[in-house]
């Protein structure tokens, strides 16, 4: 789905995340006794490694792109891993799963532990950066205070959302409304944490990196519907907003609405497939999430980003793959694109 040339762009960046990681390895050493480091780490290959690590890629060659120095842009790689790393963990904890950033060497089955040791540790890493970034005079102590108190801040509202939903939600809303109040949040203003530190420090390229900024936030809103499409029947029986769950509700055929109704009164049942139980209102999404993901990349092109319009839907539909609905492509609409979760 991605052409040779586009993967060959990001290759250089790809590289400087393995940096990234590499520093992160050496801020873990230099922060936790060696006991409780595991060091038989298993190296996957190039292309499983660029899905594993997508967006922080993504953003490193946006970086890169504009012409951001090397240093700088391994420092904002190695903030944007550590922002990663508390997200992961939080996430850990609430969703009750375990996904690993760091090589922890604790009991195998002490998952809550190790997820608060990843929002420790991280958090420990994106103040230790920016303390090297300042006796390396890439910054001043006056930024840093700065930009640690706003990527505070703005990781706070993300989680403001989160705690929202924590205990179920009583209602559907409106799909308008699940994107001005829910996902703005923790899909278009998660991805933004990335841009935080950059606009701050990065005065002489404000227009560029904004017009980036507003793109990534559309990347990250069209990620959080196409997420909605994976986590539809687990966010019922979370009781978690959801996208395709409102679409189906306020939009859908009378047929639909009933098939919802029938899931909504029996969260246990069993769990058809919905691409042909609501095939209509998933194609309807999927068309808005796409439209909304190529604006976010037309406006990194205007930004500087390489990216052509043709190698954006190529990416958009490998996100597709990356996230578990690959199955789903079939229902896209061959002219898709021009209805826009905002519009």
């Amino acid at each position: 789905m991605i052409s040779l040339t586009a993967l060959r762009r990001f290759y250089p960046s790809i590289n400087e995340h393995k940096m990234v990681e590499e520093e992160v390895l050496r801020l873990l050493g230099d922060t936790l006794d060696v006991r409780y480091i595991r060091h038989d780490l298993h190296q996957p290959g190039m292309l499983k490694y660029a899905q594993k690590n997508f967006f922080s890629i993504l953003f490193l060659s946006i970086y890169r792109a504009l012409n951001i120095p090397c240093s700088r842009r391994i420092m904002y790689g190695i903030m944007n891993h550590s922002i990663r790393g508390i997200v992961t963990g939080t996430d850990n904890i609430l969703d009750d799963e375990y996904k690993e950033l760091l090589p922890l060497r604790f009991s195998e089955k002490a998952t809550r532990f190790k997820s608060v040791m990843h929002i420790l540790l991280f958090d420990r890493f994106l103040f230790r950066v920016l303390d090297e970034a300042v006796k390396d005079r890439l910054i001043t102590p006056e930024d840093k205070y700065l930009v640690q108190q706003k990527v505070f801040e703005s990781m706070v509202l993300i989680g403001e959302e989160e705690a929202t939903e924590e205990g179920g939600v009583s209602r559907i809303l409106q799909p308008a409304e699940i994107l001005s109040s829910v996902h703005m949040y923790k899909g278009g203003n998660l991805l933004r944490l990335a841009f935080v530190a950059p606009l701050i420090l990065e005065k002489e390229l404000s227009a560029e990196l904004d017009k980036a900024d507003r793109g990534i936030y559309s990347i990250g809103m069209a990620l959080q519907v196409i997420d909605d499409l994976t986590d539809f029947y687990s966010d019922i029986r979370r009781q978690n907003h959801n996208y395709l769950v409102s679409s189906v509700y306020f939009e859908g055929t009378a047929s639909e609405r009933k098939k919802l109704d029938a899931i909504l009164s029996n969260a246990d049942a069993a769990e058809l497939p919905i691409e042909k139980e609501f095939a209509g209102s998933v194609s309807r999404v999927m068309e808005r999430a796409i439209g909304e993901a190529l604006t976010g990349f037309d406006r990194l092109h205007e930004a500087g980003y390489w990216i052509s319009r043709s190698q954006a839907l190529g990416l958009i539909k490998y996100l597709f793959k990356l996230r578990g609905v690959k199955n789903l492509l079939p229902l896209l609409p061959e002219e898709c694109g021009t209805t826009l979760l905002t519009g």
